[in-house]
């Protein structure tokens, strides 16, 4: 039986290995990782070197600490292995997997658009981005044969063309979910169906760490071109209140 290697047991780590343990075995590393932590069946922890070198390595790590990672396991991954990274941000994490990790190692990159709090018991029906990396065709498919088997709904696309789309998306729910926050603004417990919609943003956007929000400002290419919108389109906004309220 094929053993993945999982590095990273935050909160997409403890998702992957859950769902991983269930069809394969599972080799977790996370120096932050209580030797007494409870694992899925049929995970267990193991040493850097272990988990890196298995066939297939899972890095789930935040953005900002994947090249420091890439460094240290560049000499541990062996030849031929399928390295993939599971960072909401794609055409960074992907050229600096090509370029720290051996020519022998195939690199896939993928982004779970689910996580903790929306997948529940199975993964069926939610999404998955997977993006060419430097790997064979056929390696590609394989993939992504493999995720549709686990129920999962997989979306091929560049990594320039996936970063586009999480900017004008992800980036922007998560900006505009911690906007009151950000200006102090009380959350208040009912008051209209479109203010829960708002209450949910809020919810959603909070609940996610404010390492992976920075994160995704400063890694995906197109969050500047993004957060310039969001300026103009507030400014305009301001101008037509002035205009017509007064």
């Amino acid at each position: 039986m094929t053993t993945v290697g999982i590095i990273g047991y935050g909160r997409f780590g403890r998702v992957a290995a859950r769902f991983i343990a269930e069809r394969a075995g599972v080799v977790v590393h996370d120096p932050g990782l209580s030797p007494t932590a409870r694992l899925p069946r049929g995970a267990r922890q193991g040493a850097l070197v272990e988990a890196a070198s298995q066939k297939v390595v899972i890095l789930a790590v935040p953005i900002s600490k994947l090249q420091g990672l890439l460094k240290r396991i560049r000499t541990k991954v062996q030849p031929g292995a399928l390295v993939l990274d599971v960072c909401s941000v794609k055409s960074m994490p992907v050229d600096w997997m090509k370029r720290l990790l051996p020519r022998s190692v195939r690199i896939i990159g993928t982004h779970p658009l689910f996580g903790p709090d929306s997948v529940g018991r199975s993964l069926k029906g939610h999404r998955i981005i997977v993006c060419p990396g430097r790997s064979p065709e056929a390696d590609l498919r394989r993939a992504v044969l493999m995720l549709r088997s686990a129920g999962l709904s997989v979306e091929v696309m560049t990594a320039a063309s996936h970063d586009r789309l999480m900017a004008e998306t992800l980036l922007l729910a998560q900006y505009l979910g911690r906007l009151p926050a950000a200006g102090g603004i009380a959350i208040h417990e009912r008051a209209t169906p479109s203010y829960d919609w708002v209450r949910g943003l809020v919810s959603v956007a909070m609940n996610d760490t404010e390492q992976l929000f920075r994160d995704m400002w400063r890694f995906n290419p197109s969050g500047e071109a993004v957060a310039r919108r969001i300026a103009l389109g507030h400014r305009r906004l301001l101008a037509r209140i002035g205009r017509g309220g007064r």
